[in-house]
């Protein structure tokens, strides 16, 4: 094992991604995580005892812990990180580093607002003006940081500024030309005259734009059909014409990419909430699907040139449909998928941290 990753929210990509040498410990899981794949060796429950079976490991050279700004997974991360420190002190031949993902985009005042004191603004802004303090510090230590996009990086920046000029850190954005799973996928291959929704068909995704944007775009009359694709299953809501939700295995959802058109991610911002990457955008990209997405998503000022990506308004049903409209005039095929910047894999990644990094695709 030559890499540790602790990681809360674990989901099936998760483990799809991770490299051939890296142990995974999880805090938590999403509902989408395929029970097969958490049966694998390299795979987890985060517990003190397999924390310290892995420290142990004479091969272990990085540890990856969650973002900061994930602030209860950091309070979490903290500990573990105190004792790679310990471990540090205790054999100090052993230099495992300790490394983070980084893609928070919403901004870092925000974040660090404490609304118990809305009524008292002057008391929030000195505790938001500590809390950045602290949490910057805190960052400090890290040995290396990668930024999943360049929206987080500027977050980041604006925020932890004095910090980041402290810490190796560099932007790699995903790959999105190739599947781990299904290899490349032919450009020219047939597509059928299907939009995909991944993932809970909530306000925040803008679920409910989506569907007053699909009933505008009249793609239903001329045979296309909105599939979402929902791990929770549906709730009896009532839907438009054209559209249906499914709990497809992952399995399922890969095969579902294979062949849909139009991936649809229009993602609206909420309080205490915005769009980081967005998987589904990554996924469909990286399956030779069109995209349609909004400029909330962290990825947005890394794919306003990508052949296959429609940015749109947030929050537009207009804008929305016009976009979907433009997506599935591209025809059944979808046009080349590069860009000259094909992005970094999962091993990629840790092989910066590692300070072996492969040169950037600009």
């Amino acid at each position: 094992m030559q890499t540790l990753r602790i990681v809360p929210d674990l989901r099936s990509s998760v483990v799809e991604e991770a490299p051939a040498s890296q142990l995974l410990l999880f805090t938590s899981q999403r509902g989408d995580a395929d029970p097969a794949l958490l049966d694998l060796p390299s795979v987890r429950p985060f517990t003190w005892a397999n924390l310290v079976r892995a420290l142990r490991d004479p091969d272990l050279e990085l540890v990856e812990v969650a973002e900061p700004l994930w602030l209860g997974e950091w309070v979490r991360a903290l500990r573990p990180i105190a004792l790679v420190k310990l471990v540090r002190v205790v054999r100090p031949r052993r230099r495992v580093r300790i490394a983070t993902y980084a893609i928070e985009n919403l901004d870092v005042r925000e974040r660090l607002t404490f609304p118990s004191l809305a009524a008292r603004p002057v008391v929030g802004a000195v505790a938001t003006r500590l809390a950045t303090l602290a949490l910057g510090l805190s960052l400090l230590a890290l040995d290396a940081v990668v930024f999943g996009t360049t929206g987080a990086y500027e977050n980041y920046r604006r925020g932890f500024g004095w910090a980041l000029r402290r810490t190796r850190h560099t932007v790699l954005t995903p790959r999105l030309d190739t599947c781990r799973v299904c290899g490349a996928v032919a450009v020219d291959a047939a597509r059928e005259r299907t939009v995909l929704f991944l993932g809970t068909p909530s306000e925040r995704k803008g679920f409910g734009v989506l569907t007053d944007a699909w009933e505008r775009s009249g793609a239903a009359a001329e045979g296309w059909r909105l599939v979402v694709a929902d791990p929770s299953g549906g709730d009896g809501r009532a839907l438009p014409t054209g559209v249906s939700i499914t709990s497809p295995s992952r399995s399922a959802v890969h095969e579902l990419l294979r062949t849909a058109s139009v991936v649809a991610m229009p993602s609206v911002r909420r309080p205490g909430w915005r769009e980081q990457i967005g998987l589904p955008l990554v996924e469909g990209l990286a399956h030779g699907c069109r995209v349609v997405t909004t400029t909330e998503t962290g990825l947005a000022d890394d794919l306003r040139e990508h052949p296959l990506v429609v940015l749109t308004t947030p929050g537009d049903p207009q804008g929305l449909a016009d976009g979907l409209r433009r997506a599935m005039a591209g025809g059944g095929a979808p046009g080349p998928a590069t860009t000259g910047r094909a992005g970094s894999t999962k091993r990629d990644v840790v092989e910066w941290w590692l300070g072996v990094p492969t040169p950037p695709t600009r």
